[in-house]
């Protein structure tokens, strides 16, 4: 069969089942609920085709894509696993990661279980893809249709692109004489954004963008029905991470890995699943459950090494369910950021406070709104809610999403929710330590160490995880004595990713105005460049001044280009 230079075949293991659902997944790039009428009573995008599906199936209000951008999120999808433990989470990476031992992506357990596994168009993955994973990788939106038995069951993915950021990147010819289809004085603009003619111009081009791919959704149902499908299918629709107005895609506030999710029900299945056609599902779920969720529809098992649990047709469990964000390197900008949704409230972890989320992003700045967005602060006319985006991040962040969706009020340093921040923290760095989250190293050093398994890495460095985490969270109390000594041993460590955590730590506090007596300009010369580079950092806070040929020097000692750019995000 045709794979657009790609030819796979599939062997005996693919035996006749007439027995299992097909099932779908249409992915709609870079998309929030937030800009969509069926979330939102009527205001946003109409999707008469999701619609559709929701009147058959069952609508989540509380879905997420676990990271902000497309290929991290990706990654969690196709293995089931959470991606920073396999090293998975850096977005365009410099070197595909190896799957866990004894996992495969879950394509592979479909096919060989006798579906026809075809993908339209897009993989985008973190980790080296699985040969046997798809029989069909570079498909269409009808692949499934030529597949050579047609009384084989069939999991279909679909990635539709027309949503996708790169659409908002128009110039300023396209702004003043393309005239979008949605009424511009109708759309419902993100607290956290400006009101302005260029960002309801960019809204209403989404909206567009949207229903366009709406259409696509619906030619695809059709197809299904012409096909005789429809009533044995299971259709997935969700947007593959949030965005994509300004601070959203790229960033893990909520709007950045909110994503709808519907679900078609089909005929054959309502009984046997007992889930009301048209009903609303609040649970909280995410990303790292879609595979298990489907191989249990398919009636496959799910392998121990994943790490979601199933959720549709699932009794209620009472284990609450939760979901853990994360956002780590987007093209050349370093961010390192966890957050965790659980019940009605999202903490956010923030393990380089002194930054800000307007770190210059190239891909990002080619959207018009987003650089008006940035000299509207320079020009001090945005408010508060709006100019949060480009000062400091701190390093929690508690909303209570129920009363306050956009994230405009920070209720971290609220006494009366002092109970709940800290008992979402020790939940969030439980998970991370007991995944072994590989992002406390820096990526260079996972390159240069844990590429032979990063998952096997993890588990034998569980330990010095832990100990980034703690000195990491010094950040969050105040500066006493106990916390100095701390730091000094951090940056006198024989650990260079410890010396690190210690000046990041140090750095937050001097940033904050609280002046840690820390004396930093040893570590200038340390045999790693990444610890030179906060070194610097710290050195600049208290005063210091750095020449060009100063970090120029920084940057040549470095041993690979992943520690270059690390180093160059200060």
């Amino acid at each position: 069969m045709p794979l657009g230079g790609l030819t796979l075949v599939c062997g005996a293991a693919c035996a006749q089942e007439t027995q299992r659902p097909n099932i779908v997944w249409f992915l709609t790039e870079d998309l929030s609920p937030h800009y969509m009428a069926i979330y939102n009573d009527g205001e946003g995008a109409a999707t008469p085709n999701v619609e559709r599906l929701a009147a058959h199936g069952v609508r989540y209000t509380n879905a997420y894509s676990n990271a902000p951008v497309s290929s991290a999120a990706r990654t969690t999808l196709i293995t089931g696993c959470y991606a920073p433990r396999l090293a998975g989470s850096l977005h365009r990476r410099l070197q595909p990661m190896v799957m866990p031992e004894g996992l495969r992506m879950f394509p592979t357990y479909f096919r060989r279980a006798g579906y026809y596994t075809c993908n339209a168009q897009k993989t985008d993955y973190n980790v080296v893809l699985d040969k046997e994973a798809w029989c069909e990788i570079k498909g269409e939106l009808d692949s499934w249709r030529f597949r050579p038995d047609k009384s084989r069951p069939f999991f279909f993915q679909r990635s539709n692109m027309l949503t996708h950021e790169s659409k908002l990147q128009f110039d300023s010819v396209t702004w003043q004489t393309v005239v979008p289809r949605h009424d511009m004085n109708r759309v419902r603009i993100h607290a956290t954004l400006p009101t302005t003619a260029l960002e309801r111009y960019t809204y209403a081009t989404f909206y567009d963008r949207i229903a366009d791919s709406d259409a696509e959704l619906g030619r695809l149902i059709d197809m299904l029905e012409q096909e005789g499908e429809l009533d044995n299918t299971f259709i997935f629709y969700f947007g593959d991470n949030g965005g994509s107005l300004p601070g959203t895609k790229g960033y893990t506030n909520d709007i950045g890995i909110h994503v709808p999710l519907v679900v078609y029900i089909p005929d054959r299945w309502k009984d046997k699943l007992g889930i009301p056609l048209g009903s609303v599902d609040e649970r909280i779920v995410s990303f790292v459950d879609f595979a298990p969720t489907i191989l249990r529809l398919a009636g496959l098992d799910i392998p121990d090494e994943m790490d979601g649990r199933p959720f549709l047709g699932e009794s209620d469990s009472p284990q609450e369910r939760f979901a853990v964000g994360y956002g780590d390197r987007f093209d050349e900008l370093y961010a390192f950021n966890r957050t965790l949704r659980q019940g009605k409230y999202r903490y956010a972890r923030n393990y380089i406070p002194y930054h800000t989320r307007s770190l210059f992003a190239f891909y990002r700045y080619k959207q018009l709104a987003f650089r008006e967005y940035k000299d509207l602060y320079a020009a001090g006319a945005l408010n508060d809610e709006q100019s949060a985006f480009f000062e400091k991040m701190g390093p929690e962040e508690l909303y209570d999403l129920e009363r306050d969706p956009d994230e405009t009020t920070n209720l971290a340093d609220d006494p009366a929710l002092r109970p709940v921040v800290d008992s979402m923290r020790q939940a969030l760095n439980r998970y991370m330590i007991d995944k072994c989250d590989l992002e406390f190293f820096p990526e260079c050093v996972i390159l240069e160490e844990a590429m032979a398994s990063p998952s096997r890495f993890g588990e034998a460095h569980r330990r010095q995880i832990a100990s980034y985490v703690a000195v990491a969270d010094l950040q969050l109390g105040d500066y006493t004595p106990a916390t100095q000594r701390q730091l000094r041993q951090a940056i006198a460590s024989d650990d260079a990713v410890l010396r690190w955590w210690g000046l990041t730590s140090a750095a937050w506090f001097t940033s904050a105005g609280r002046t840690p007596q820390i004396e930093a300009r040893a570590l200038l010369s340390d045999e790693r460049s990444f610890v030179r580079s906060r070194a610097a950092i710290l050195c600049a806070m208290q005063g210091d001044r750095f020449g060009k040929e100063q970090w120029l020097s920084i940057l040549n000692h470095s041993r690979n280009g992943a520690e270059g750019c690390l180093c160059s995000t200060i």
